[in-house]
C-alpha cells in the first residue's frame, strides 16, 4: 500500500500546472488581442452606420440626376432637386443633414452623420456630380475640411 502512494505521489509532482508568470503572459496576449480586435470591430460598426446613410445619398443621387437629365443643369438647392430640406433628414438615426450645394461643385451632395461617440460624428462626405459627355457619374469623397475619417468609408466610396 505505501508503494501504491509513493506512485501517486510522484506523478503528481510531475504535473504541476502553469507558472503565475505563464499565466500572466497568456492574459496579455489576450488582452492586446482584444484591443486590436475592439478598434476594428468599432470601425466597422461605424462603417455600417455611414453605409445605411449611403442609402439616402442614392435618393439624392437619383433626384439630381433626374434634374440634370430634365433641365440639363445642375440644380442649386434641396427644393430644386425634389429633395426635403436639408435639416430634415435629422428625424433618421444616422444622418444629421443632406445637402443638395448651393456653391460649386453644383450638385454635389454632403451627408452630415450623426454618430455620437463616433470620430463620425458630425462629419461629412461629399458626392460630386460629373457631367461629361452628357451623362452623370458621381464620386464619393470626404471634404477636406470637417470631412469623415477615410477608414471609415463605405468601400465602394474608397478610390
Amino acid at each position: 500500500m505505501a508503494a501504491q502512494l509513493h506512485t501517486v505521489d510522484s506523478s503528481m509532482h510531475g504535473n504541476r500546472g502553469f507558472t503565475l508568470i505563464e499565466l500572466m503572459a497568456v492574459v496579455a496576449i489576450v488582452s492586446i488581442l482584444a484591443v486590436v480586435a475592439m478598434a476594428t470591430y468599432s470601425d466597422y460598426i461605424v462603417r455600417s452606420k455611414v453605409g445605411e446613410g449611403m442609402v439616402f445619398a442614392s435618393e439624392a443621387k437619383t433626384s439630381v440626376t433626374d434634374y440634370f437629365y430634365n433641365m440639363q443643369k445642375l440644380p442649386r438647392n434641396n427644393g430644386q432637386a425634389g429633395l426635403p430640406p436639408a435639416d430634415s433628414y435629422d428625424q433618421f438615426e444616422y444622418i444629421r443633414r443632406l445637402e443638395v450645394s448651393s456653391i460649386a461643385p453644383y450638385g454635389a451632395i454632403t451627408i452630415t452623420f450623426k454618430i455620437p461617440g463616433s470620430k463620425a460624428d458630425n462629419k461629412e462626405l461629399q458626392l460630386i456630380p460629373s457631367t461629361r459627355d452628357g451623362l452623370v457619374s458621381w464620386t464619393c469623397l470626404p471634404p477636406e475640411e470637417n470631412g469623415i475619417d477615410v477608414n471609415q468609408v463605405p468601400p465602394n466610396c474608397r478610390g
